[in-house]
């Protein structure tokens, strides 16, 4: 993508971007249409083609640009290990319950066949750095004997399965958008501790 050097050729950009971004997470690759995506924007084809050769470029820009926009949750120590998983589960569910964040998403699993290269650079900012982060807390744990040497990366599976499996499912299948309220986020991420921590000891 070729960044103007006015203001002023920042700005078409920036509203190209904007209104790409929009139509493509609401309708997807193939259902948006440049010229919808021109109509939104009050741009030309022109312009357009001169920052984009196609559409597919200005998808790819679209999508890099939203995977780039997001913050995953840091695991923090937070007192004991019970409130540190408690707050990262919220934290978690905040941000996948977020519409735009559920959208791409869904775009970059649909789009994984045509565009493998954004499905795995989503995977690499988003769910890669969330594992090794919990990976590395379990690990911890293995050091202080509260687990068993070397189950810290099964660890991390078990307790990232238990955090997205009914999520995941129920927004990919269902597509219910609704947000839950910050208390009903904060009961399910109890429940999720208490389950996974009960299970962690019990194997």
């Amino acid at each position: 993508m070729l960044v103007p050097a006015s203001a002023r050729g920042r700005k078409r950009l920036e509203r190209i971007i904007e209104a790409a971004t929009e139509l493509f997470l609401r309708d997807g690759f193939i259902a948006t249409s440049i010229e919808a995506v021109l109509e939104a924007s009050g741009g030309s084809k022109a312009t357009l083609y001169s920052y984009f050769s196609t559409k597919e470029d200005l998808f790819r820009a679209v999508v890099d640009e939203a995977i780039r926009g997001i913050a995953p949750p840091r695991l923090e120590r937070r007192g004991d290990i019970r409130t540190t998983l408690t707050e990262y589960v919220v934290r978690t569910f905040e941000c996948l319950s977020a519409p735009r964040h559920r959208a791409l998403l869904r775009l970059a699993i649909i789009e994984r066949e045509r565009f493998p290269d954004l499905a795995r650079r989503y995977y690499e900012h988003g769910p890669m750095q969330s594992r090794q982060a919990l990976v590395q807390l379990f690990r911890e744990l293995e050091n202080q004997r509260v687990l068993r040497p070397g189950t810290a990366a099964d660890v991390a599976d078990l307790f990232i399965g238990s955090l997205t499996h009914s999520w995941l499912l129920e927004a990919l299948f269902l597509g219910d958008d609704r947000i839950p309220s910050t208390d009903e986020i904060r009961e399910k991420a109890a429940r999720i501790v208490e389950r996974f921590l009960a299970s962690a000891r019990n194997g």
